[in-house]
């Protein structure tokens, strides 16, 4: 896992403030590496369970819905994502997969499969901010939240 990344570099960095803050969850934040990718730092337990989430799935996945997730520190703490762009509106993820509502979009045949094969809790996808554009594509950026992370940490 650990090959090439230096994790203690990035902590420290972090620390330092070099990286551009995007944005935080109940679980984790994220900062702009400035090289193409993001890291998701777990703030608490169910953070690292998130991470642990999306490596695993992005490492199974080959369906083009999610961003990419490249490495991940050994505890999990740190996770590097592939960067997407900023969606500002669900109506172009609903575009993209040709429905007119949120309903239709969870009802469609790829967030069905992903549901049904990774244990997702669609609700999140329902948000713009788990969502972002990669090639022009609409992409999940944020996929940790499984029904084992919500039980088990979110009660």
């Amino acid at each position: 896992m650990e090959m090439g990344i230096a994790f203690n570099q990035i902590k420290l960095n972090i620390k330092r403030g070099y990286y551009r803050y995007i944005g935080s969850g109940s679980g984790r934040k994220v900062f702009d590496l400035e090289n193409g990718y993001v890291v998701k730092v777990a703030k608490n337990k169910a953070g690292i369970a998130q991470n642990k989430s999306e490596y695993k799935i992005s490492s199974i996945d080959n369906s083009d819905l999610f961003a990419k997730v490249t490495q991940a520190s050994n505890d999990f703490e740190l996770l590097i994502m592939q960067k997407a762009d900023n969606i500002y509106n669900i109506s172009y993820v609903w575009k993209y997969f040709n429905v007119t509502s949120k309903r239709q979009l969870f009802k469609s045949k790829e967030l069905q499969n992903i549901k049904r094969r990774y244990d997702l809790l669609l609700g999140d996808f329902a948000r713009r901010s788990s969502w972002g554009m990669i090639n022009g594509r609409p992409v999940i950026i944020d996929y940790g939240f499984t029904r084992e992370v919500k039980d088990r940490y979110y009660y």
